[in-house]
Order: C-alpha cells, then structure tokens, then sequence
C-alpha cells in the first residue's frame, strides 16, 4: 500500500505515530467508530468481525488495517481485535491525509492496492458462505497443504477457536465439521497436528461435495 511513498516522505509520515502492544483478544477499533488512525500491523494477526453472522478473516504481519475507513473518510465498518498478541503502529489519518491531498500519484496507488485487498475479502467470504461447515474446513485444510498428494500432515497456524472464527462457525460447529470429514481420511488431534490420509480425495471432496452444515 506504500510502495509509492519515498522513503523521505515514508520518515515524514511516521512522525507522530504510536506504537502498540495489545494483548489478546483487545480491540483495536470497534464497528461504527470514527477513522482516526490506520495500523500497520508489525507482528501478530488481527480478527476482522463484520456485523452480524459473516465469515470473519485475518490480517498478518505487514498488512494494513482500517485503510478502507481512514481513505473513505467513514466509519469502521467492522471490528478489528487482536488474535493472539500484536505490535502495531498506528499512524494518525489527519496527516495521511493532508499527504494524499498533495500527493495524488500515491493516492491512486493506495487506492488500487485498497480495492484489490477488499476484492480478496470479499471473494473469501462470498465462497465462504457458499459452502457447508465441512466443505469451508476441507478449503482451508487444503490450502494448507499446497500442492501436496497422498497422506499429508498440517498444522493448524492458531487456536482451533480462532479457526472457527475464521470459518464463520462457533467451536462446537467446527468440531462437527471435522467429525464428518473422517470419512474423508481426516482425523484432528488435540494440539494443532491434522492428518489428511489423501489429500486427492479431500480436493475432490472440496470440489463436489454438498454436505449440509
């Protein structure tokens, strides 16, 4: 999202800025409220949750966040918390701003990047909510394997609650869902260890099944 600032302008941008630790489950800005600073996320991930029953999604390190609010001149339109603990700076949006007005070349850079950002999220949650609980899980399971066939063993990246509101289910639907997947060679332990005994039957699982949540 800066690639088009120079590194004198990044310098001045950064004057003022805070910086932040928050541990988890703290919120960094609530649904509704006004824009007053965009974060960038140093270490640590950040839980998106839209209002009402949508899928929520992460950011990660060296992601943006609250960008859409702060260059729309809106309130948040979600709420952002802390998944685990976080470092972030928050550089205030009045001077970001006041940048961008004189600046337009990397206004419209910004914007690019904002809009492909939100593209992505809006196609995650769009499939999302197309599938079934099972059918979300068997996804991301086997996006996590990659390019994997045959017996596969992944790790969860963080708590299986977490996972769950990632996938836009509560944790006893996310322990369903793995359930059903059994059939499919899937078997969950109680740490973060999930074996799939074929990762080409579960992508074909993933690709035709119509389970019902």
């Amino acid at each position: 999202m800066f690639s088009a600032v120079p590194a004198a302008d990044a310098a001045t941008l950064l004057e003022g800025h805070l910086a932040q630790v928050l541990p988890d489950g703290a919120e960094v800005f609530a649904e509704g409220a006004a824009a007053e600073f965009l974060f960038l996320l140093l270490e640590g991930e950040i839980l998106i949750q839209p209002p009402g029953a949508s899928p929520q999604f992460r950011l990660t390190a060296g992601d943006t966040v609250g960008e859409e609010a702060v260059l729309t001149g809106m309130p948040h339109a979600a709420t952002a918390r802390a998944a685990g603990s976080v470092s972030l700076i928050a550089l205030p949006a009045g001077k970001l701003m006041a940048y961008l007005e004189s600046h337009f070349e990397v206004a419209i850079v910004m914007i690019s990047a904002m809009a492909g950002h939100l593209r992505e999220q809006v196609r995650e949650i769009t499939e999302l909510k197309m599938q079934s609980t099972a059918e979300r899980l068997a996804s991301y399971l086997l996006a996590l394997a990659g390019d994997a066939t045959g017996r596969a063993v992944v790790r969860l990246p963080y708590e299986k609650r977490h996972l769950a509101d990632h996938l836009g289910m509560d944790p006893a639907t996310l322990s369903r869902a793995f359930a059903k997947l059994r059939d499919k060679g899937v078997v969950a332990s109680r740490t973060d260890k999930v074996e799939i005994a074929d990762v080409t039957e579960l992508r074909i699982y993933g690709d035709c099944a119509a389970f019902t949540a």
